[in-house]
């Protein structure tokens, strides 16, 4: 199977480290890097080049003006929805979700496919992942929420760690989405509705680890509860 990786990048050439993804690119040949720089003010776009520097399986795309998280994955999927990949991920700069967890995921959805197969942050005995208690609590408030309007059943919406089949990415991401920071519960409420047999995995993460620098401010999660009223009032309850 063919896999592409996209990682949306804004203002990252502080944190984002050119040795290590130029290990993880040469230590994955087979897998297709898309690092998307999204309208950054800083020389991020000059150091994902120094990335992609004689390696034919990176592409640097440079979106401009700044589109956000959303509309940025939002394009980079939809420009791969008609291409030689099965699936096509998506994953976090600061890679907060290893690469290595990643990999584990297409090796699921290679030996068992599914449609969409995601991780999930469940902090269980032995493994490691490490939240801030507060954005944790809050983030499981908001998602109750959600669960109890949207009947999603899953746990965690919110990780930045997706890999979608790509004969659904136009059922997933074709239409723009209404929410900055909640698009990733837009993505399941499409995929779930508009699919007559889900096909889907949601795979607990052995490691996860909040990075200190996160564009996600106060003022976002301030804006969380207009946003669920934006959802509802474009999707309804379920």
């Amino acid at each position: 199977m063919r896999f592409a990786c996209l990682i949306p990048c804004y203002n990252e050439s502080q944190r984002l480290d050119v040795d290590l993804y130029r290990q993880i690119v040469l230590n994955n040949p087979l897998i297709d890097f898309y690092l998307l720089n999204d309208g950054s003010s800083d020389n991020t776009i000059d150091v994902l080049k120094r990335v992609s520097e004689g390696n034919d399986n990176v592409v640097v795309k440079d979106f401009r003006p700044n589109r956000g998280k959303a509309g940025v994955i939002q394009s980079g999927m939809m420009e791969l929805s008609d291409s030689k990949y099965d699936y096509v991920g998506f994953l976090d700069a600061d890679f907060a979700t290893p690469f290595e967890e990643f990999k584990r995921l297409t090796e699921i959805v290679e030996n068992e496919g599914y449609d969409v197969i995601f991780g999930s942050r469940v902090k269980l005995k032995g493994w490691q992942i490490v939240r801030n208690p507060i954005r944790h609590w809050f983030s499981r408030i908001i998602l109750t929420v959600i669960d109890t309007l949207f009947k999603l059943e899953i746990y965690d919406t919110q990780c930045g760690c997706k890999i979608f089949k790509r004969e659904i990415i136009t059922v997933c991401f074709k239409e723009n989405f209404v929410t900055k920071w909640l698009f990733d519960i837009e993505v399941f409420i499409r995929y779930l509705r508009k699919t007559s047999a889900p096909n889907i995995k949601e795979i607990p993460l052995y490691r996860w680890k909040e990075i200190k620098g996160s564009k996600l401010k106060i003022g976002d999660f301030l804006q969380v509860p207009l946003n669920i009223l934006q959802l509802y009032s474009r999707y309804g309850r379920s």
